[in-house]
């Protein structure tokens, strides 16, 4: 066909007709019934595509709402995906389809065409004409009463999408798109559609060549199949040259013919097995999409899953665990919730991901503190060397770290069961971790002794979140080492305890292995002097320090309230908390302008301008906990009930106490909740435990951390954001508590 009144060369017509022998020989009985107009259609569709970025589309309107939609393109990996995808990111069902790929022979020479200037021809020459070009035919209905200029912009979206030559980036803005519509489809049930899927290579010839695997799916019709199944099968490395996509009454009935990436049948028996397993995953996992808090998320990481399953030699195995409704379930949730989850472990502990994945009854269990020890004690048996023990446990608590973010994630525990049990956790890791470090210096230093020839004890407390059993997604671990006080050790070697116990801190912090910045990861700074200060404190230096005329600021007077003994000797961590009470519950007065000073500072210097930190803008959750404490410290003198480490229970206990109202207390408990979940929610979404910082309104990461939060809109999480801190900035401007 000319372009622009060009006369058609020999060399053009040519190629028409072999255009035209193509399609009839690969289109088969499907070209026997099309109507003279239709091969004329297509024809001209498939010759207007002469660079690899052309894009051609062509509709015809059926009625209440529907159209049969051809659209030809440039083949290449992804390609098909895209168009299924943005069908269904413009909310088009996909009634049946038509799905072909078409092979050409190479043009011989270039072809030439130019502008005229002058009466005179000035040459150019154009790209290749693409040898492989797909012709795909939708029958599509809208889902929704659809815009005037519905197809102006689908057209608009598609030619840019396709022939931008940037596959990767279409992929990702087509999966964001799409998940959109997922959201709006709304939780499903869990029940699983029954399916069947058969796959062949019988060498039948009409249609398609014997050149091609042939595909059969029967199952319930799922939304989004079509495009998840294009998705991963680029994935593995396998092209659809051929597709009939069927509904008859409810079910879908779809066929493939497929080849491998060098256009060959697919007949290793692994392969095919590998496929067969593709499609049920996906098919049944699609299902699930619509309840997943982040489904394009989910669809990016389900890929990853088979790619990743496929590649384990226990694979067939798993693939019959992971076909469990309650296994997918969770898959969805996870998925969609997680990326840092999803790929922490998929890429660096895939070997603790799906012993997990698919033991569903762990998942609903409860670990108590004595349990995890047992078990972890257990493993550590069977462990030789000192490095392998120090393996065993960073990969116990790296795995039950992510069953209890999991057991949350999906629902089965709540808030502060999820808080206990993490803390559980982290007392059971310390405890180790300072018993593998005390192994060590065993053999040659022995044991720290006092004056007297006794033992010397050490303890360990926790501060924070960890103090106050309130850990979440990516809190860290706050701790004090304490020991008794100086004397030597009994070993071949001699050291002061002073360096013995230095010694023990430095090889403790290289026991525990944080997954990712600021996840379980050690802090040592609220020791006497933080960092200028060593690793471990005496009891009696400990004592100087946190005393009325010791170097201790205000900020470290608050720290103190959720001070925990976790590990060692019961009665020094005893007389550590006898010392922090007479420090903390003093009866001085806080210093209310120095901690506001210091609010200060931490809004200003520690959140960029123009953005809203969850935890160090004003009104974020350090206003709150500072006030809590600051209260508890206050009345704590006089009434030892409100001494708990815990900030809800501190709530309550000054509640009962009657130094709060009823009405202040429950506006503090539900903005401690929101914000607390507001805190963990940005770290999962981004993995990363340091930046709180909440993104614009109008974002998509605003609208998926509304969704995440079970917002019904973005603007409803904006105005509850924007309450909940000015509630917790204007906490310092109520008066102290007064018991009644």
């Amino acid at each position: 066909m000319a372009h622009d009144g060009e006369m058609e060369s020999p060399f053009d017509q040519q190629f028409d007709q072999q255009m035209a022998d193509v399609l009839r020989a690969q289109l088969g009985d499907t070209y026997v019934r099309l109507t003279a107009p239709e091969r004329a259609r297509y024809l001209a569709l498939l010759n207007s595509v002469r660079k690899p970025t052309d894009v051609a589309l062509d509709r015809v309107e059926r009625g209440n709402n529907r159209w049969t939609v051809t659209i030809c393109s440039a083949d290449f990996p992804g390609a098909l995906s895209l168009i299924v995808g943005l069908l269904t990111a413009y909310r088009l069902d996909i009634l049946s389809a038509d799905i072909f790929t078409l092979s050409f022979h190479e043009r011989r020479g270039q072809r030439q065409s130019g502008r005229r200037s002058a009466g005179r021809r000035t040459p150019t020459v154009e790209p290749s004409a693409p040898t492989r070009r797909l012709l795909d035919i939708f029958e599509v209905r809208a889902l929704a009463e659809p815009a005037p200029d519905l197809w102006p912009k689908f057209q608009a979206d598609l030619v840019r999408l396709l022939g931008a030559g940037h596959p990767e980036e279409a992929r990702d803005e087509v999966i964001n798109r799409v998940s959109a519509v997922f959201r709006a489809l709304g939780s499903q049930g869990v029940k699983l559609l029954p399916m069947s899927v058969e796959i062949s290579n019988t060498g039948e010839r009409t249609p398609p060549s014997p050149s091609y695997t042939k595909l059969s799916v029967r199952s319930g019709d799922t939304p989004g199949f079509l495009f998840a199944f294009a998705n991963a099968l680029a994935d593995l490395a396998v092209n659809v040259e051929r597709a009939e996509i069927r509904t008859v009454s409810g079910e879908a009935r779809d066929t493939f013919w497929v080849t491998d990436l060098w256009g060959q049948p697919i007949v290793d028996e692994k392969r095919l097995h590998e496929l067969r397993v593709a499609t049920i995953l996906i098919k049944q996992f699609t299902y699930l999409l619509p309840r997943s808090p982040n489904p394009g998320q989910a669809l990016r990481q389900f890929n990853a899953l088979i790619s990743q399953m496929l590649s384990r030699p226990e694979w067939t195995t798993e693939f019959a665990n992971l076909e469990a409704p309650a296994v997918l379930e969770t898959l969805a949730d996870l998925m969609g919730v997680s990326r840092f989850l999803w790929e922490d472990f998929l890429r660096l502990q895939h070997e603790n991901l799906f012993p997990l994945l698919v033991d569903v009854p762990s998942l609903a269990e409860t670990r108590s503190k004595e349990a995890l020890r047992t078990e972890l004690r257990k493993q550590l048996a069977s462990a030789g060397s000192p490095a392998e023990q120090v393996q065993v446990l960073n990969m116990f608590k790296d795995r039950e770290m992510f069953r209890i973010d999991l057991r949350h994630i999906t629902g089965r525990s709540e808030f502060a069961e999820f808080s206990q049990e993490l803390s559980w956790l982290a007392e059971v890791a310390v405890e180790v971790a300072s018993e593998l470090s005390l192994a060590e210096l065993l053999p040659k230093y022995g044991r720290a002794t006092l004056a007297d020839g006794r033992r010397c004890p050490y303890c360990i407390c926790a501060l924070g979140k960890f103090g106050g059993e309130e850990l979440g997604f990516g809190s860290d671990l706050e701790l004090i080492f304490v020991y008794e006080s100086q004397g030597t050790t009994d070993g071949p070697t001699s050291l002061f305890n002073s360096e013995y116990f230095e010694r023990l801190v430095q090889l403790f912090l290289g026991k525990l292995s944080a997954r990712q910045e600021g996840i379980f990861e050690i802090d040592l700074r609220l020791r006497p002097f933080g960092k200028a200060g060593a690793l471990a404190s005496s009891f009696d230096g400990f004592r100087e320090y946190y005393s009325l005329g010791g170097a201790a600021e205000q900020f470290e007077r608050l720290a103190l309230v959720r001070l925990r003994p976790v590990v060692g000797d019961r009665e020094l961590g005893q007389r550590v908390q006898e010392t922090r009470d007479a420090f903390v519950y003093s009866g001085q007065p806080l210093d209310l302008g120095n901690i506001l000073h210091l609010r200060h500072r931490q809004a200003t210097e520690l959140v960029p301008r123009g953005q809203v930190n969850a935890k160090y803008s004003h009104g974020g959750l350090v206003d709150l906990e500072y006030f809590v404490q600051a209260w508890q410290i206050t009345v704590g003198a006089t009434d030892a009930a409100v001494r708990v480490t815990n900030t809800r229970e501190a709530i309550g206990r000054l509640l009962a106490g009657g130094y709060l109202q009823a009405d202040l207390a429950g506006e503090l408990r539900d903005t401690y909740d929101f914000l607390r979940r507001l805190i963990d929610a940005l770290r999962v979404v981004r993995g990363h435990a340091k930046d709180l910082t909440i993104p614009p309104a109008q974002s998509r990461e605003f609208s998926y951390l509304a969704h995440r939060l079970k917002f019904s809109t973005p603007d409803d999480l904006h105005a509850a954001i924007a309450r909940r801190m000015e509630f917790a900035k204007s906490l310092w401007t109520k008066v102290p508590p007064t018991k009644k």
